[in-house]
């Protein structure tokens, strides 16, 4: 519970609050980044992978599951599954394995091979990409370069138009 806390108030600083462009606009800028993150994660099947190793088309979405702009982000994505069928899924918090398959299954993600929850430190989030509001998503292309990356809670429709 402690380390959700720490990734909320460390990566968030405002991403919950109900004012979601305010929240965009009062957290720093992360550092550029325009590959894949050499962030390690652990796949709640227990297997662990190197982001920056992840073939094909990627996309990294930063949440927690205690964050209201991050639960109504993953309804939207699941209502629209089918324009995401062309790239990888990995939903990447902090939290406990059983938080991660909570929410897989309450916003409807569970059970899709393109998707994938992992979980990952705090500390190496904010050393390799810095602070940002959760959610945030980075999309990659199959040759590991970004594409668009959207921080804060955004519309589905927009996040569909760079696939």
């Amino acid at each position: 519970m402690m380390r959700a806390f720490v990734f909320l108030a460390l990566l968030c600083m405002a991403a919950c609050s109900s004012n979601k462009k305010e929240s965009v606009s009062t957290v720093a800028e992360a550092p550029e980044r325009n590959e894949l993150p050499p962030l390690q994660v652990t796949l709640v099947t227990g297997e662990r992978v190197m982001v920056n190793s992840l073939p094909g088309n990627t996309i990294l979405i930063f949440y927690n599951p205690d964050c209201d702009h991050c639960q109504r982000e993953a309804k939207a994505i699941s209502g629209q599954l089918e324009a995401f069928k062309n790239y990888s899924l990995y939903f990447i918090a902090p939290g406990a394995m059983e938080e991660m398959n909570r929410f897989a299954a309450t916003y409807g993600l569970s059970g899709f091979s393109n998707v994938r929850f992992a979980q990952t430190e705090v500390a190496d989030v904010i050393r390799l990409m810095g602070p940002f509001p959760t959610p945030s998503l980075y999309i990659y292309s199959s040759g590991k370069r970004l594409v668009k990356k959207f921080s804060g809670e955004t519309d589905v429709d927009e996040i569909v138009k760079f696939l």
